[in-house]
């Protein structure tokens, strides 16, 4: 998809929104004055004839995505390298040397070019921990033994199948969703509304539910990401400095 054609379809899915937005405060404000929907507002929210919406919603576009190792499998995902564990980068390490051995050294030095606050102590515990599992220890380095559990760096990401993720790695996911979201819908979103739009996302792996977006929205607030929007209960991007 070339770059054009996203922001195109990004402009139109937020014209569409802003519809279904308009449409829904039309509908408070007939429900408030107690007078019968029109047909036609029925028809722009996807209700049926008892007023009861449908399950069917606007498919959100998918975030562009980086370039997909080679290696990598259909189901994968990715997450910025720098949120990965130390576990993930390890076993990443250790499969781009399929049938070779990676000096401990050598394992430290890679994971902290990514994560350099993570003590060489927490890495070499990765190996004590995964010893005679999924890494073999030898009297030359580190051997991988399962690849099924092992993703692969490539460009700054971590690429791997969901279920060789933790539950950080995919609360990850889920906050980069969320932060999709509010550049898709520039006029904000609330919190539920964020948990009905992330369940629509097919391409979220991560668990979604009312508390964890809360979790997420207090940690991309806190990393002064998003912010509220004026004195609503929508939450919006935090605008980008100009250069």
């Amino acid at each position: 998809m070339t770059h054009d054609l996203f922001n195109a379809e990004l402009e139109a899915q937020r014209s569409l929104m802003e519809l279904y937005e308009h449409a829904e405060a039309c509908r408070i404000a007939f429900e408030r004055a107690n007078i019968p929907l029109p047909e036609v507002l029925k028809r722009v929210l996807g209700m049926n004839g008892v007023g009861v919406k449908k399950t069917s919603q606007a498919i959100i576009p998918h975030p562009e995505k980086p370039p997909i190792p080679a290696g990598a499998g259909p189901d994968w995902i990715w997450i910025n390298a720098k949120d990965a564990t130390p576990t993930s980068l390890v076993m990443a390490f250790l499969r781009e040397a399929p049938g070779s051995v990676l000096r401990s050294r050598d394992v430290v030095a890679k994971v902290q070019q990514i994560l350099p606050n993570v003590s060489r102590g927490t890495i070499s515990n990765v190996g004590t921990r995964l010893g005679g599992l999924n890494i073999e220890l030898t009297q030359d380095g580190w051997l991988l033994r399962n690849h099924e559990k092992a993703g692969i760096v490539s460009k700054g990401y971590l690429w791997a199948p969901p279920n060789a993720l933790t539950k950080s790695e995919l609360a990850a996911q889920r906050r980069d969703g969320i932060i999709h979201l509010l550049g898709v819908f520039d006029s904000g979103l609330q919190i539920v509304q964020l948990v009905d739009h992330l369940r629509n996302c097919a391409w979220i792996a991560a668990p979604i539910n009312k508390d964890l977006v809360k979790e997420d929205i207090g940690i991309l607030a806190e990393q002064k990401k998003i912010r509220r929007r004026g004195n609503s209960k929508k939450w919006e991007l935090v605008p980008t400095p100009a250069a």
